[in-house]
C-alpha cells in the first residue's frame, strides 16, 4: 500500500489498526472530528486537515470603482483574510468548513473548496444549480436566506 499517510502506532484497541486507519481515511469530515474527540489513535493527524472559516463573501468590483475582486474570510478567532482577485481562492490548499455565513455570486469556484457547510446564513446574487444549493443547506442549519433577482435555483435540466 503505498499512501503518504506517516504509519503512526495506534494505541491499544480491540480493532485491528488496519480497520482504524481505514477509518480515518474513509470518515467524512463530521465523522473524523468526532472520531478525534474519542480516540487518541485520530489525534495524531499533523494537522486538522480543513480550513475552518465563519463567514466567506466574494465582494466584487463596482463598474468605476478601485477596490478589486476579492475574497474575504473571517477565521473562527475573528481575524479576517482577504485574497485579491476571482482565481485567487484557489491558493487555499485545504478544504473549507464554513460555520455561519456564506455570500457569494460564482459558486463554480467555491463549492468544489468546500468540505462542509453549516451556514445558518446565505446569500445568492447569480444563478445556482439544485445540487449546489441541497450542498450548502444539507446541515438544516440555514436561518436566513436572501437571494436577489437575479438569482435563481436551477435543476440539471436548466429548468428553473
Amino acid at each position: 500500500m503505498s499512501d503518504n499517510i506517516p504509519f503512526i502506532r495506534a494505541p491499544l484497541s480491540d480493532f485491528p489498526s488496519d480497520i482504524l486507519k481505514w477509518m480515518k481515511i474513509n470518515a467524512n469530515p463530521k465523522m473524523l472530528l468526532k472520531l478525534m474527540k474519542c480516540c487518541k489513535y485520530f489525534q495524531h493527524l499533523p494537522e486538522f486537515p480543513y480550513f475552518v472559516v465563519k463567514e466567506i463573501r466574494f465582494c466584487y468590483k463596482v463598474e468605476g470603482g478601485e477596490d478589486e475582486d476579492h475574497w474575504w474570510l473571517m477565521t473562527l478567532d475573528d481575524k479576517t483574510q482577504i485574497f485579491k482577485g476571482l482565481k485567487s481562492i484557489e491558493k487555499v490548499t485545504k478544504k473549507f468548513w464554513i460555520t455561519k455565513s456564506l455570500d457569494f455570486n460564482v459558486p463554480e469556484y467555491l463549492i468544489p473548496k468546500i468540505a462542509v457547510c453549516d451556514i445558518q446564513i446565505l446569500h445568492l446574487e447569480k444563478p445556482i444549480s439544485y445540487d449546489y444549493f441541497k450542498f450548502l443547506t444539507a446541515s438544516g442549519n440555514v436561518k436566513e436566506f436572501n437571494i436577489s433577482t437575479s438569482a435563481s435555483i436551477k435543476y440539471n435540466n436548466g429548468l428553473y
